[in-house]
């Protein structure tokens, strides 16, 4: 676990195409898109404008234009009956190849630390009943990483130790 550090792993680039197909679809503005590079692009910076019709962003003057913007000039100006988009506006698909990034949290890992593992050591005293021939237990049992109060719900409350007593071979 290297010392608890946090690990970075990467999958080759991939191509536009294989990626588009075997990703899922992404959730954007209240609908499920294709998952193509104007998506993601949409999705990371929630004011860019993107036709979801057509899987692309919108340009005007050589830049990205906003929401606010595009839905302004649908309001003012006459729409393009190819495109859809109002005049000087044009559609933009990002394309290329993409990267996946995992990043493996160590550091906030659960069982990070000796004193996460759980364990319990103890004693037990038997001694075997004569007329119906099964043993009779004491049992005390220790536990020194026991978590005590409210937890934030992997564990139980737990105590340091506890004393029981058994009749039978099992518990």
């Amino acid at each position: 676990m290297r010392g608890g550090s946090d690990q970075t792993y990467g999958s080759e680039f991939l191509a536009d195409q294989p990626f588009l197909q075997t990703a899922g679809a992404l959730p954007l503005r209240g609908t499920f898109v294709t998952p193509t590079l104007s998506a993601l692009a949409a999705a990371a910076d929630g004011r860019l404008a993107y036709v979801a019709g057509t899987g692309s962003l919108v340009a005007r003057d050589g830049r990205l234009v906003g929401q606010e913007e595009l839905a302004s000039a649908l309001r003012v100006g006459p729409v393009d009956g190819v495109t859809g988009l109002p005049a000087g506006f044009q559609a933009v698909y990002l394309r290329g190849e993409a990267q996946t990034q995992t990043v493996v949290r160590l550091s906030q890992s659960t069982y990070a630390r000796l004193s996460d593992f759980r364990s319990s050591f103890g004693l037990e005293f038997r001694v075997q009943v004569p007329v119906i021939n099964v043993p009779f237990r004491l049992i005390y049992a220790y536990n020194p990483n026991a978590r005590e109060g409210a937890t934030s719900g992997l564990f139980f409350d737990e105590k340091k130790s506890v004393f029981r007593f058994s009749i039978g071979r099992t518990f």
